[in-house]
């Protein structure tokens, strides 16, 4: 578990505990149950365009998975990670309390900025494999199929195609987002992270929609020199801590590998 995961979650259910119970106990909220959301695309209609004599959908697939395999195993880039918040993180009347208490801790943080270093908010730039980098921000070795394009455009080397809208995306390929990468935040993770501090904080519900997801490849001589994406995410949480706080949220991400050499 990430130290940004442990810093969000500690602080968070300490923020809770502080605001509905002051300094007592909390008394009998039992285990987590949490309600594990299914993993969907939200859309699956393929509307496969292309100029003329350009290659086709499938094709170019079959070209970029195996590319993304040879990259990911040995290969060297540049990584640009850019997220920004949409719509802060809300949780009703208890904002300005959790502000207030987190203040407390450290003056310069507050609920956006806590839960934006969990979320990955801000501007990431490292060089693969030389840097430490965040295993889900990598370029993964992409399993992309011609039915999860949304649409699909070729022109003198570069290719750019929208893929199928997301929820609540497991990192297990079942989905056409998780074929492209792992940089997403999972209901397990939440559930897990919360479990292992305390039973008196219950997961009732996540939900995660991902959408306006678009690629846009690079190749020159017959190898991919670039590789970019962009998604938009919402997402709501429901917590029963002996009432039900919901939070939502929403945010906006894009990943570029440049200079990529294999």
């Amino acid at each position: 578990m990430s130290n940004t995961l442990i810093k969000f979650i500690s602080t968070i259910i300490l923020a809770f505990t502080i605001l509905i119970n002051g300094i007592g106990n909390f008394i009998g909220v039992g285990d987590i149950i949490p309600t594990e959301p299914a993993e969907e695309n939200t859309t699956s209609t393929t509307v496969v365009e292309t100029t003329e004599n350009d290659e086709g959908a499938a094709e170019f697939l079959a070209f970029f998975n195996a590319e993304t395999a040879k990259i990911a195993e040995s290969g060297s880039y540049a990584l640009t990670r850019e997220c920004s918040y949409v719509k802060p993180i809300d949780v009703g009347g208890a904002t300005n309390v959790l502000n207030g208490i987190i203040g407390a801790i450290d003056d310069n943080s507050n609920l956006d900025s806590v839960v934006g270093d969990f979320l990955g908010i801000g501007v990431t730039k490292s060089y693969v494999p030389e840097d430490d980098v965040d295993s889900n921000y990598k370029l993964k070795a992409t399993t992309l199929k011609e039915e999860d394009l949304v649409s699909f455009t070729a022109d003198n080397g570069t290719y750019t195609f929208t893929l199928a809208n997301a929820s609540n995306p497991k990192k297990t390929g079942a989905t056409s987002f998780s074929r492209l990468t792992n940089d997403f935040i999972t209901h397990e993770e939440v559930v897990d992270g919360i479990a292992g501090f305390t039973t008196a904080v219950k997961v009732n519900e996540t939900t995660v929609n991902y959408k306006n997801i678009k690629v846009t490849v690079k190749v020159a001589d017959g190898k991919i020199t670039d590789i970019s994406y962009s998604y938009d995410f919402d997402a709501t949480i429901e917590l029963k801590a002996v009432v039900t706080i919901n939070g939502t949220g929403a945010a906006k991400t894009a990943v570029s590998y440049t200079n990529i050499k294999y």
